[in-house]
């Protein structure tokens, strides 16, 4: 059997909807989020400053199946991240040997984000909403840290002043949700 590692492949795209589409509405019981403008965020939002991230997992039969996936719009010198999913029952399915090694590198959720942070650094932070305290665990894990907002989470990738890190958060908590 091969390794966990040789099993999990985390790819780029601009418009995931082929792939995840299902695994989106599995996840929220909403229509997948295509790049476009006019999202419905208070934002422009071409589909140009979109990238998708999927997780694909390799069975031992060579099945290949979309198992996490996750959102990043990008915003003036920020990113927005959104979406994350990772399939329901996909760890309860995993050959033991394979949950042990998923698990010790954080889940899905963790290897999407730390397979984006190689690629998405064109910018001064990530921002993120997270209700979830799971998800807030993971979060917190791969770097962000919590704002003075309810819900708005900040992974920083630039030295900034103090002042010019409260203004920034300030500007996208007047985004809302996203």
């Amino acid at each position: 059997m091969r390794s966990f590692s040789e099993s999990i492949h985390v790819a780029g795209f601009a418009n995931a909807e082929f792939f995840a589409a299902g695994l989106f509405y599995e996840s929220f019981s909403l229509h997948f989020p295509v790049p476009r403008d006019n999202c419905g965020l208070s934002i422009p939002t071409p589909a140009e400053n979109w990238r998708q991230y999927v997780a694909f997992y390799k069975w031992p039969d060579d099945t290949i199946e979309p198992v996490g996936f996750c959102n990043w719009i990008r915003y003036g010198d920020v990113y927005l991240e959104g979406g994350m999913c990772v399939r329901r029952n996909f760890y309860r399915r995993l050959p033991r040997q394979h949950w042990d090694a998923c698990k010790d590198a954080g889940g899905v959720a963790q290897i999407i984000m730390e397979s984006a942070a190689r690629e998405l650094t064109d910018c001064i932070a990530w921002f993120g909403y997270c209700g979830d305290k799971k998800a807030l665990v993971v979060d917190l894990r791969v770097g962000y840290e919590p704002t003075h907002h309810k819900y708005l989470i900040v992974k920083w990738f630039a030295e900034l002043s103090d002042d010019d890190k409260r203004r920034t958060i300030d500007s996208i908590a007047g985004i809302g949700p996203f």
